[in-house]
């Protein structure tokens, strides 16, 4: 659409909202957007979509209308003038702004998502791709998103469902590790307090290899559905298998997986699973690793279980959970 059709249809827009006959859904779209104004990170999400752009800048009437409501009707025409003109120039800028980055152009910015220590976060960016931020996690989206790859990094936990795009294949960074698809679902988990990153695929095809300082070393071309990859950090090495990703990725769910893992990160997945401190002596960690699914159960039972699986006593308080 030329300028000067964005203009005429702009006015048109105008003429309709100082009439008051916009939608309370149009007038609720541009509030959100107008209300933004001037915030970083995702506050160009509003513009990405197209149909943002129908309803952009319909809806500051409710603004304007507090503001003006009590005054006498000559002094609210000359309000809606003043109003009308920056509305124009505001709203002009959006659109370019969303034309040249609808266009592949890059945006100022990369964008960060971050879940609370409370509960995960979805994502939706803009190619479709759903992403579960699991809790204490974090998603940072490239500037150039999209531009020809769909870069994003991550540190934590998340799932992942990624819309399918040939021409640009969607990369996600986690420490040393990079894994490449073009449309698949699968969870990675790479907290940095813990030592392994853990790839595991739902459905489709995945490319893991990990940064070195002689460039990038393949660690799996072609992961498919159930197929999980472990990456120690300590030591570099890499483990391959066949397991149930769903079960790995049953965090979504809200249901507690503990998968080969020792008293210490046992500890670090209570903490984030629970929301709670955790007490513990790091001189019972012993190294052993233990496995074991639960489906919601009690916090108590679930301590009771820990306790006669790994020969050490859990306990399960309002306000933490010792370990001894």
């Amino acid at each position: 659409m030329s300028q000067h059709k964005n203009q005429k249809a702009l006015k048109s827009v105008l003429k309709k909202y100082l009439n008051e006959k916009a939608s309370p859904k149009e007038c609720e779209a541009v509030n959100l957007w107008y209300e933004e104004l001037g915030k970083e990170t995702e506050t160009v999400a509003h513009l990405n979509q197209a149909d943002a752009i129908n309803n952009l800048g319909r809806a500051i009437k409710s603004n304007l209308l507090q503001k003006t409501s009590a005054q006498r009707k000559s002094k609210l025409q000359l309000h809606h003038i003043k109003y009308a003109a920056l509305f124009l120039v505001v709203l002009s800028a959006g659109l370019i702004f969303y034309q040249h980055y609808s266009a592949g152009k890059i945006p100022e910015s990369a964008l960060t998502f971050k879940s609370g220590n409370l509960a995960a976060k979805e994502i939706t960016l803009k190619d479709g791709s759903v992403i579960l931020l699991n809790v204490g996690s974090e998603l940072i989206v490239a500037k150039n998103f999209g531009l020809h790859e769909r870069n994003v990094s991550l540190k934590g936990e998340a799932f992942f469902k990624i819309s399918k795009d040939k021409r640009k294949p969607f990369i996600i960074k986690s420490g040393t590790l990079k894994t490449t698809v073009v449309g698949t679902s699968f969870n990675i988990n790479a907290y940095p307090d813990l030592d392994k990153i853990k790839i595991a695929v739902a459905s489709g095809k995945v490319k893991v290899s990990k940064t070195t300082s002689n460039g990038e070393q393949n660690l799996a071309n072609g992961m498919t559905k159930d197929a999980s990859l472990t990456f120690e950090k300590s030591t570099g090495k890499t483990t391959l298998k066949t397991e149930d990703a769903a079960l790995i990725a049953s965090w979504k769910d809200n249901k507690l997986y503990i998968d080969n893992a020792t008293i210490s990160e046992i500890a670090k997945q209570l903490e984030r699973y629970y929301h709670l401190k955790v007490v513990y002596n790091r001189n019972i960690d012993k190294g052993k690793r233990y496995t074991i699914r639960f489906n919601q159960e009690p916090a108590n039972r679930v301590m009771e279980i820990l306790s006669i699986l790994t020969k050490t006593k859990f306990t399960y308080q309002t306000n933490q959970i010792t370990i001894k």
